[in-house]
């Protein structure tokens, strides 16, 4: 067979696939044409002929929403009415008033307003109930529905009618709306001479210069050696902040993430594009398992570049990347167009959402059918299921009784009690629980009735009920009678079991009283296990170039 005749085939071989494409491509644009006339005929029989009026706006939300759930969770429909949210996703901000609120017995509270921002401004508190928002009570609401009422475009107004807890009478404030921008970097700090600390919450678009200004601020007075960035509880965004991120510490031309999609065209690799401005300073990064998206790219890199040491626990494993587009009448649809990959070369998405298991759950890779690759260094990693860190911790583990506490926002509520007495505190930094203020707190506890199950209460309950279907009960009740008591006796013990740990929410809580976000952080990093451990790493110089080598295991 000569060349010439070689060519020819491969031109036909070519043509082939190229034709069965563009006939498939057809294919399925002809499907979805006769779908839309499918669902644009349906509207338009039940509006002429279904007997009770509908609103077709709400009843398109539905189907739209029922359509992208078949999908995957980050592929989401917004109408014109929620395009604020997409906003917020993209750049941190929002129209709205500027404070967390919660509902606890179906009463609206304050939870923690931020300092020059509308709330706070016109005298709201953390504590204060918000009966009314612009007449409409907010006893019984939904988050949601509260949410709704209190976001909305910058400058415009709304009414609030609030009662404080050592008052009986009701105020009303006009408040006005404003533009809230929400750090990413809500604390920084050293935490030693030698070893600074950043809290990175989120990726909008200035995550990246918020890093480097923390560190440019760090730096003034003697230069930094190391570095603990923690990306725990961080959900992710912009993949290019992720990128600006790395652009701080490894040099220029470095691959860090390549995203390949559906579309050739949205097929893209992002490089660093400027000298490291920190190229020789040690990091460690924490993560854990709601550490997500970018995170994972900042922290994915670091470990494949072995330019900085994970610890932790495996993230969470999103390795997709989406993009918003427009729709008609000003709604939106953010769409998961591509998979990314990390410098190694792997993806860490860690469920499939294309398979589903009989519950119709995207099935999650098993461990052992994930593909080994290698860091720049020859350290095997792994994909398909997160990041895994270079160094492991143990998850802190929150028992039945103090998560009970917080749940029931006991120690928020002790917190407000105790503000109204004390119009300060010392620094967060020096500001501690006494014991005999754990005896209050506990004091506070016994009066509120405070009830609380345990896995063994759900247990004994589960059990019991099966003794009642088997007739089994009334020959052992007194057994069930003597099991609940002795639980009951075990569990009047726990909070003094665990003071250390409550005594250092009740600190966490304080300090947010009176220093606001940056102060609740600063005060968490006290008694915070896996930063010290982070700490005790970058000052045992040996052992963190030994975990990046590959010449130690962990």
């Amino acid at each position: 067979m000569n060349r010439t005749t070689i060519q020819l085939l491969a031109l036909v071989f070519l043509f082939t696939i190229v034709s069965e494409n563009v006939r498939a491509q057809r294919s399925q644009d002809w499907e979805v044409s006769k779908n839309l006339d499918i669902y644009t005929s349906l509207l338009q029989q039940l509006n002429q002929h279904y007997v009770d009026d509908f609103q077709p706006g709400h009843l398109t939300k539905t189907a739209i929403g029922a359509m992208l759930k078949d999908l995957d969770p980050y592929t989401v429909y917004y109408p014109e009415a929620d395009i604020e949210d997409v906003r917020f996703l993209q750049t941190g901000k929002y129209g709205g008033i500027g404070s967390y609120v919660h509902i606890k017995n179906d009463s609206l509270y304050v939870g923690m307003p931020s300092p020059g921002f509308p709330f706070y401004k016109v005298g709201l508190r953390a504590g204060d109930v918000i009966l009314k928002i612009d007449d409409v009570e907010t006893t019984g609401k939904k988050m949601s529905e509260v949410s709704d009422m209190l976001r909305g475009p910058s400058g415009t107004n709304l009414t609030v009618e609030y009662i404080k807890p050592n008052q009986i009478n009701h105020q009303t404030v006009e408040i006005t709306r404003e533009q809230i921008k929400v750090k990413n970097v809500p604390y920084y700090g050293k935490l030693n001479d030698s070893v600074a600390y950043i809290k990175l919450s989120g990726f909008t678009e200035s995550a990246a210069k918020e890093v480097l200004d923390a560190l440019n601020e760090m730096n003034k007075e003697t230069p930094l050696k190391s570095l603990i960035l923690d990306l725990r509880f961080n959900g992710g965004g912009l993949l290019g902040q992720a990128v600006g991120i790395m652009d701080l510490f490894v040099p220029a031309n470095e691959q860090i993430v390549s995203i390949k999609g559906k579309i050739s065209s949205e097929n893209a690799e992002y490089k660093t594009r400027m000298p490291a401005v920190f190229p020789n300073m040690k990091v460690v990064v924490l993560v854990n398992n709601r550490s997500a998206s970018a995170s994972e790219i900042v922290a994915g890199s670091f470990q494949d570049l072995d330019r900085a040491v994970i610890m932790g626990q495996k993230s969470f494993g999103k390795g997709l990347v989406q993009k918003v587009y427009k729709l008609s009448y000003n709604s939106q649809v953010k769409i998961t167009i591509a998979k990314y990959y990390i410098p190694s070369g792997r993806c860490i998405q860690a469920l499939d959402y294309e398979h589903k298991d009989a519950r119709g759950n995207a099935v999650r890779t098993a461990d052992s059918l994930q593909a080994f690759f290698k860091t720049q260094n020859g350290r095997p990693v792994k994909d398909a299921g997160g990041i895994l860190p270079d160094l492991a911790l143990e998850a802190p583990k929150r028992v039945s009784v103090v998560s009970a506490l917080a749940g029931q926002y006991l120690i928020f509520d002790f917190a407000t009690e105790y503000v109204i007495t004390h119009d300060s505190i010392r620094n967060p930094d020096d500001f501690e629980v006494s014991d005999d203020l754990f005896d209050a707190f506990v004091s506070y506890v016994q009066k509120q009735e405070f009830e609380y199950k345990t896995g063994t209460d759900r247990f004994i309950e589960a059990l019991s009920k099966q003794a009642k279907k088997d007739n089994y009960y009334d020959d052992l009740k007194s057994e069930f009678e003597s099991l609940n008591n002795g639980i009951d006796q075990l569990k009047s013990q726990e909070i003094n079991l665990h003071k250390e740990e409550i005594k250092s929410l009740l600190r966490m809580e304080l300090v947010s009283r009176y220093f606001y976000l940056p102060g609740k952080v600063s005060s968490s990093i006290k008694g915070d296990k896996e930063v010290q451990a982070a700490v005790r790493l970058l000052n045992d110089p040996k052992r963190y170039k030994a975990i990046l080598s590959g010449s130690i295991k962990q």
